[in-house]
């Protein structure tokens, strides 16, 4: 059995354990023999070469520049900007909700403009929760006394997290 290169190596820089067992090898096997002259030649090359100053600095181009600001990766930008958008839509949907305790002001015809468009929402809603799912008999489950308006938000959630599960993993697996 011959000796491994990490042995070689070993021995050469003074750091093998079992030295003496390994020039007991050496002595009696004319290829590991070999193989560290080899080894103690290519050495002995490498220190014989002059020590050159590099034309640029490498480091420079790895180091971070103070003047650059770091940038988040596209998909994370337009995720965030579709949960933005997201989020505006579901404000927008809540307003009728929370116009009946904002008090009747006179107001200009933007804001009436508006107050249209909230009634609009809000009669499409009132149609929404007056929709209802059938019912079975023979499953009495809870899901079925909730109004559809709830089920129809937890649906949404449910994608909204399972969506923001796969947009947020890491993408080197």
């Amino acid at each position: 059995m011959h000796l491994t290169d990490e042995q070689l190596n070993e021995y050469l820089d003074n750091e093998s354990a079992n030295r003496a067992e390994i020039e007991t090898h050496l002595d009696s096997c004319g290829e590991c023999a070999a193989r560290l002259s080899t080894l103690q030649a290519l050495f002995a090359d490498l220190d014989s070469l002059p020590e050159l100053a590099l034309s640029c600095d490498i480091a420079a181009r790895f180091s971070p520049r103070p003047s650059l600001t770091p940038q988040l990766p596209r998909w994370l930008t337009l995720t965030a900007a579709l949960q933005a958008a997201g989020a505006l839509v579901a404000l927008i949907v809540a307003i009728p909700f929370f116009s009946i305790m904002i008090p009747q002001i006179e107001t200009p015809s933007f804001t009436t403009w508006l107050f249209e468009i909230q009634s609009l929402w809000a009669s499409w809603l009132d149609q929404l929760s007056t929709f209802n799912l059938p019912t079975f008999q023979a499953l009495p489950l809870p899901i079925m006394e909730m109004s559809t308006l709830f089920i129809a938000l937890a649906i949404v959630s449910i994608f909204w997290i399972f969506g923001n599960g796969l947009l947020l993993r890491n993408r080197h697996s």
